[in-house]
């Protein structure tokens, strides 16, 4: 497909306001919300619940659960104590705002380590709130979840990169998002539903284009039978859409809420939009992009007139990067001299020093994830890569 029949495949589906086609029997519209950190005052000020209505309308509300629902007190996983939690209370919030799924396959659901999944687990399935991409061990983390809404059987099968989240069959965690294994068990999975869901929480955090891999992934999960992929939300940035083959890819939806100092600080972080689709058996009838902005970190606002139509061109710029290869390579390697020049410089300048000091656990935490996810391996060899020409520097 050329990138003017690309760009126009996206208007046509995906500006609902200017160009929606109306389809009287869709059988589904489900909107995958944004990075759903529930956090500071989210139950009392319900925040996004302005716009309820897009949650009224829909069959089925899916949203990213970015920090374990579990008490105060419990160990945190990290050795600073430091890790994302929200009050178990935030499910029965879930559930009253009509959000049916939460994803809970992502980085932070171990923070609080076995205690903190248990309590999550128990919260949802004490409030109704269905749940899919982690579990008690590896086998339920990676179970697909199965919806039944209007005579179609929706699967959805939720998948986190490996950091310190992962199940195993002795400790609760997530899922693994590991394509090259992945891809096998994904025509299966279609043989068992009318529509098959990807929804995968991975990517290199603040990049507004998906890296090589990330894209190669996902495209490969279309391939071997997904009718829909969905990227949540690691890169706290939007990325673009693609009509690839038989199917969509949505790269990264955004933060939604996500009331932390740290993501805050970047550019991009304050915006997203929700992904509302109609679908019919194996089949993507329609889009429709919701964009909206967080005021302050705790109040999500539909956009302006005007936002709205720089976000139509941002977005259709940044998704005109993922169909053209030398575009995404030139994107990606931006990226990478921005990040090892932002943190990852100092981080491996001052290895020596940090990996031989007698007591640093918060180094050698820090060096597991790095070493240990797949991301980072990409955005290192890379980084070596950029050393080698001399594009950037020690």
């Amino acid at each position: 497909m050329g990138e003017n029949q690309h760009n126009e495949d996206i208007q046509n589906k995906a500006w609902g306001s200017k160009s929606q086609r109306h389809i009287e029997n869709r059988c589904w519209t489900a909107c995958a919300w944004a990075d759903g950190f529930c956090g500071y005052g989210i139950v009392s000020q319900g925040p996004a619940v302005q716009e309820g209505a897009w949650f009224e309308k829909s069959d089925l509300f899916v949203v990213n659960l970015e920090a374990p629902l579990c008490e105060k007190g419990l160990t945190a996983d990290s050795p600073s104590g430091n890790g994302l939690r929200a009050d178990g209370k935030i499910a029965e919030w879930m559930k009253d705002t009509r959000i049916d799924v939460a994803g809970i396959a992502n980085n932070h659901l171990r923070d609080f380590k076995d205690e903190g999944v248990i309590q999550t687990l128990e919260n949802l399935t004490r409030t109704g709130v269905l749940y899919a991409g982690g579990g008690k061990n590896i086998s339920e983390a990676e179970k697909i979840l199965l919806v039944h809404v209007k005579g179609l059987k929706i699967g959805f099968w939720m998948l986190a990169e490996k950091e310190q989240n992962l199940a195993t069959e002795a400790r609760p965690g997530t899922s693994f998002f590991n394509p090259d294994a992945n891809v096998y068990i994904i025509p299966e999975l279609r043989k068992q539903v009318d529509f098959l869901v990807i929804f995968v929480h991975a990517g290199h955090e603040f990049a507004l284009v998906p890296s090589p891999r990330i894209r190669k992934a996902y495209r490969a999960y279309i391939e071997a039978g997904a009718d829909l992929v969905v990227g949540h939300h690691h890169p706290h940035v939007p990325q673009g859409i693609e009509r690839y083959k038989t199917g969509w890819i949505a790269y990264s939806l955004g933060n939604l809420v996500f009331d932390h100092d740290y993501v805050a600080a970047f550019k991009d972080t304050d915006h997203g939009y929700l992904f509302n689709v109609g679908i019919s058996e194996h089949s993507v009838e329609n889009i429709e992009i919701i964009p909206y902005y967080l005021r302050n970190y705790s109040t999500v606002e539909t956009c302006t007139e005007k936002e709205l139509s720089d976000y139509e061109n941002m977005l259709k710029k940044i998704s005109s990067c993922i169909i053209d290869d030398a575009k995404l390579e030139e994107s990606w390697e931006k990226f990478v001299i921005w990040r090892w020049n932002q943190s990852r410089r100092d981080f491996h300048r001052n290895f020596s020093k940090n990996f031989m000091a007698e007591k640093n656990p918060t180094f050698i935490w820090m060096l597991k994830n790095c070493y240990g996810c797949p991301t980072a391996h990409e955005l290192l060899e890379k980084a070596m890569e950029l050393l080698l020409e001399e594009k950037i520097s020690r």
